[in-house]
């Protein structure tokens, strides 16, 4: 038995995989097309006891079925009632008709299931719609319909998974880090790519981070500023733009600390602007608040961008940030 343990194990977890993204995605796609609402824990639930129910009785696992399910679409099916006249027919073949399909080529039900999957749930307007609003969704399905029809469902599975974890991982892993100008006349601060004429200050970079400051993130965020500071132009003061930053880890507030000595070894002042306050409630029991200062934290980029040109630490809006951060202490 010992000698068999990894081969259950490979299969358990080869039916799982199959089963819950057979059963979620099937799920989703009819709850899309209907209109209705599922409940995807629901769904593991009633597998798993079915699957359980097929274990006791030495039966076979339990999983939708992507053809039999378009075939009960096409056929006007809308409740639990349909199952159980398909399973009552189902029983009624194998008593009474089961010696007249014995004779059935292997074509003929090979050629129904075609049908009903080719043209029940291929969805070509899906994949056209992919193509055209994000190129990497569309080539994860292509790699994943090419892996199912030349190596088999599991196959295509495990690819489609891999490759948008792969895709989860990279997106994740490199936030967009944009620098901002002011729309002129305004208080606005946007992409400067996006927008070349907003306005500019000699000397002061003001940065934004979109995405999380943990493990991940936190050394691309320090090869961002320290190319800012290669790029040729001179730089004495940095506003870190926190508003897209929704969580931070230990390491992401560790980070932070270590890009407050490396802007200070180069005669950078840093401030940060728009912390959230969860961010700013982990940032100070680190003491990171205490490192930076709560006078180098505004309520938003104009105050602090307004704050390093006149080399000010008590310009309205800052009470309110030291006022917040010694609230969490």
């Amino acid at each position: 038995m010992k000698d068999h343990y990894a081969t259950i194990l490979i299969a358990a977890a080869a039916l799982l995989l199959i089963g819950f993204s057979q059963t979620a995605g099937d799920a989703r796609a009819f709850a899309t097309r209907h209109h209705y609402r599922i409940d995807v824990n629901q769904e593991s639930v009633a597998q798993g006891m079915a699957n359980v129910g097929a274990g006791v009785f030495q039966g076979m696992p339990v999983s939708t079925s992507l053809s039999a399910s378009s075939l009960n679409e096409s056929a006007g099916a809308s409740t639990p009632v349909a199952s159980l006249t398909t399973g009552a027919l189902v029983i009624a073949t194998l008593v009474v008709l089961a010696p007249v399909f014995s004779h059935l080529p292997k074509a003929v039900l090979g050629a129904v299931i075609i049908d009903a999957v080719l043209f029940g749930m291929i969805d070509l307007d899906e994949l056209r719609r992919l193509y055209r609003v994000t190129r990497f969704d569309f080539w994860i399905a292509i790699a994943a319909i090419v892996g199912v029809l030349s190596a088999g469902v599991l196959t295509g599975v495990v690819i489609g998974v891999v490759l948008s974890l792969a895709w989860l991982v990279y997106v994740t892993t490199r936030p967009p880090m944009p620098l901002l100008g002011r729309e002129p006349g305004t208080q606005v601060y946007r992409d400067l790519d996006e927008n070349p004429g907003d306005e500019t200050f000699p000397g002061i970079s003001v940065l934004r981070l979109d995405g999380g400051l943990f493990f991940a993130t936190a050394e691309a965020l320090e090869d961002r500023i320290r190319a800012l500071g290669e790029d040729g132009h001179q730089m004495s003061g940095l506003v870190l733009d926190l508003e897209g930053v929704d969580f931070v880890d230990s390491q992401g507030a560790a980070k932070l600390a270590e890009l407050h000595h490396l802007t200070q070894s180069q005669g950078v002042m840093l401030r940060l602007a728009r912390v959230k306050p969860n961010v700013l409630k982990i940032l100070t029991a680190d003491g990171v608040v205490g490192l930076i200062g709560v006078d180098h934290i505004h309520g938003n980029v104009d105050r602090a961008l307004e704050a390093e040109r006149a080399g000010l630490s008590d310009l309205p809006g800052t009470a309110d940030a030291a006022a917040a951060a010694s609230s969490v202490v």
